[in-house]
């Protein structure tokens, strides 16, 4: 695998949080998340994955939105845009964060392990404290138009 099999429209099929220890696996965001993870050959990458039952606002001003809902939005949601670099002899991609929804991913990087097979593309973090757990995050993604 280089860099230039990662290069196109990704669309996401699974998100999966898994206990580090075998204990829990969940789906946070139900069987069916929603998202776009888009690679361009010029070294670019965009992110975007939302929980796929995401209420809309009460109100019908767009940013008209009570705390809760505010809240409710921002938790269905991840995005950053940046650069990425693929690194063959270790089969990682790194996202360089230029932009963020988390201000603590903005200008910073995260690094993913890669698997491609066909047309599925699976990155998964090294473990990670969430919310003082340590967990694995996977998520599975397949190439094509829609």
């Amino acid at each position: 695998m280089n860099a230039h099999d990662l290069v196109g429209t990704w669309f996401l099929i699974s998100f999966v949080v898994r206990r580090t220890d075998g204990s829990e696996i969940r789906e946070p965001w139900g069987p069916t998340p929603t998202g776009r993870l888009i690679y361009t050959a010029e070294g670019h990458v965009a992110a975007v994955l939302t929980k796929p039952d995401r209420r809309r606002f009460v109100s019908a001003d767009p940013t008209g939105g009570a705390p809760e809902e505010i809240k409710e939005a921002f938790e269905g949601l991840e995005a950053y845009a940046g650069r990425y670099e693929f690194d063959e002899s270790t089969s990682t991609v790194r996202h360089y964060t230029d932009v963020a929804r988390l201000p603590s991913w903005q200008g910073g990087s995260v690094e993913r392990f890669v698997m491609l097979q066909g047309n599925e593309l699976t990155l998964y973090t090294e473990p990670m404290m969430i919310r003082g757990v340590e967990v694995v995050l996977t998520l599975v993604w397949r190439r094509g138009s829609d």
